[in-house]
Order: structure tokens, then C-alpha cells, then sequence
């Protein structure tokens, strides 16, 4: 299966012959174990699973109209683990909260194939049917919520990423990859999420920098010299938005940077 979570293996779906009925209590038994099997996947503990039986699991479920308590059950431990992470990187140092939010985003995803692909009937069937969400895409909101939106982890994301963008301005080397990898999430989760939780007031904090900038270099060098330093400043923020930025965000800050460096000043 191209893309699956579980490399190593190649897998033909066959029809499987299933049970003629499935009760309430095998019901519960089917889903005890791909709820198990879900924590592992979670742990980074796949390797001992079987792909084929889990799959088998999630089938039969759908099949005999399980599918509402295979998908809620799903939401529900999803969500669980979030909250533990969230937990987790709330504890995380400033020196490493980058990092930490980093590894859970790309653990989360990794994680999140391969329970779709253990749930690719529900997607296929069940999914469409009753108009909810994709497996992969249910998780994908759920850390938004329970992670990226997180009173504590948005606040202090948006601080850190702001903070860094400053201290790139006034000189300092930054760990640019680290600002990619956060906008990057922002833009998978959505493009709502990104231009809300960073875009909007990273373009206030830009036009707040230039603002203040400008109108005190005006102030002690020559028009030319301040134009070579205007035409330096819009270079470097074009060379941030190929680094770090999403592409999306270019000529909303073009606009803003030349409307602080360039147009307030044509007056003066």
C-alpha cells in the first residue's frame, strides 16, 4: 500500500469473510483491541502489530453498524493523548519548547497514517456516509484544538516565534528551521489557524518594528543613506518569507514593509 504507516509489508485487501452478526459485547471486544492497538501506535510501539487483523477489526465493526462507536471511540482516545502531550510540552523550557512541539507534531503525524490506514474502510464507507470527517483530517483538528490552541502552548508559541523574528531583525543568528517547521504546522493544520494564530500579528509586530526604526534612523542619517537602508530591510524580509514564511504571506508583508519604511516617510 503506497504511503502506509507500516513499511516493511506489502498488503493486498482481500474481502474478508466475517462473522454473520456481531453483538454489543464482541462489539466491545473488537474495539478494546484496536483501541490498544491505537495507544501502541501512539508510543511508537507498531512494530508487533498486525496491520491485516487490525484492519480486519475496524471492518467487521462498520460492517455490522459499529461505525459510530469506532469513530467516537477514535475521536475520544485521540483526544486523550493529545491532552498528554499538550500536558508535556506546557512543562517543556523555553530552550526547548520548539523542539519538543516539533517532535509531537511530526510523531502525530506519523501516527495519524498509520491509524488511517488501519480505518481505511471507515474512510472509504462509513466516513462519507454519515458526512464526518477523514480519519487523518479528525486528527489533524484535534491537535489543533487540544494542542496548537491550547491557551498556554498558542501564547507561548506566538511569543517565541515573534521574539526570534525580532532578535533575527536587530542582528542575532536564529535557528531558522525551527520557525519553518512551527509556520509549516500552522499552514497543514489550516490556513484559518495560520493567518490568525501567527500571520495577523506577526504583520503588526512588523509594522510596530519599521514604525519605530524608521522614524529614528530618518532622523540621524541622509535621505539616500535611509533609502539604501529601506531597500536592505525589504530584502532581508523577502529572504525571510523564502526561509520561513509561508508563501502566502509575501505581499502582505511587502505591503507592510514598504508602507512603514518607505511611504510614511515620502512626506518627511
Amino acid at each position: 500500500m503506497s504511503g502506509s504507516g507500516f513499511r516493511g509489508t506489502k498488503f493486498v485487501i482481500q474481502p474478508f469473510r466475517h462473522a454473520s452478526q456481531m453483538d454489543d459485547e464482541y462489539a466491545n471486544r473488537t474495539w478494546q483491541t484496536l483501541h490498544d492497538a491505537i495507544q501502541e501506535i501512539h508510543r511508537q510501539n507498531a512494530s508487533g502489530l498486525s496491520f491485516e487483523e487490525l484492519y480486519r477489526n475496524a471492518y467487521n465493526m462498520v460492517l455490522h453498524k459499529f461505525g459510530d462507536r469506532l469513530y467516537n471511540g477514535l475521536v475520544d482516545t485521540i483526544t486523550q493523548h493529545l491532552r498528554e502531550v499538550a500536558a508535556e510540552i506546557q512543562q517543556a523550557s523555553d530552550e526547548e519548547f520548539l523542539l519538543v512541539l516539533k517532535d509531537k507534531w511530526v510523531k502525530h503525524k506519523l501516527s495519524s497514517i498509520m491509524i488511517r490506514d488501519i480505518l481505511m474502510y471507515m474512510d472509504r464507507t462509513y466516513v462519507p456516509q454519515h458526512r464526518k470527517v477523514p480519519v487523518y483530517d479528525r486528527g489533524l483538528l484535534i491537535f489543533r484544538d487540544e494542542v496548537c490552541r491550547h491557551p498556554r502552548i498558542k501564547e507561548r508559541l506566538l511569543s517565541m516565534l515573534l521574539d526570534l523574528i525580532r532578535r533575527e531583525r536587530s542582528g542575532e543568528m536564529i535557528e531558522r528551521g525551527l520557525v519553518k517547521t512551527a509556520t509549516e504546522m500552522l499552514v497543514e493544520l489550516s490556513r484559518e489557524v495560520y493567518q490568525q494564530d501567527f500571520e495577523q500579528p506577526f504583520l503588526q509586530a512588523t509594522a510596530e518594528f519599521y514604525a519605530s526604526e524608521s522614524s529614528e534612523y530618518i532622523c540621524q542619517n541622509s535621505a539616500s543613506d535611509y533609502m539604501r537602508k529601506a531597500e536592505q530591510r525589504l530584502a532581508e524580509e523577502n529572504e525571510r518569507v523564502s526561509h520561513y514564511l509561508d508563501a502566502s504571506t509575501d505581499a502582505k508583508l511587502r505591503e507592510v514593509s514598504e508602507r512603514e519604511l518607505i511611504a510614511k516617510h515620502m512626506r518627511t
